[in-house]
């Protein structure tokens, strides 16, 4: 966070305050220019072959940036509308694609 500060307001002006909290940019270049996808692309390489040669994960674990939103999805709390309300996803059905959370069932009796 403080590289991020930094950044911003590098010229004495802090853009990450006046900004509306909607149009804020997480990731940015020094320009504060979003990020490119080919740079995130490659830094996202570069994290995921780190974890894989420091132990943290395992070659068969590899995962995406993508696999990341629907991890967030199927572990946010409450119910399909309070998911979709903190993806931001406009329709139900879209949050049902990321969702893979599993009902929780009663085991049947045997008789």
């Amino acid at each position: 966070m403080t590289r991020h500060n930094a950044i911003w307001n590098r010229d004495g002006r802090n853009f990450a305050i006046s900004a509306r909290p909607e149009k804020l940019l997480l990731l940015v270049e020094q320009s504060r220019s979003p990020i490119a996808r080919s740079s995130m692309s490659s830094a996202w390489q570069r994290f995921i072959r780190v974890a894989i040669s420091e132990d943290v994960i395992e070659e068969c674990e590899r995962f995406s940036m993508h696999g990341l939103k629907h991890r967030g999805v199927t572990d946010t709390k409450g119910n399909r509308g309070d998911k979709q309300h903190a993806a931001g996803h406009k329709s139900p059905t879209t949050t049902g694609r990321y969702d893979h959370d599993m009902p929780v069932v009663k085991p049947t009796r045997r008789r």
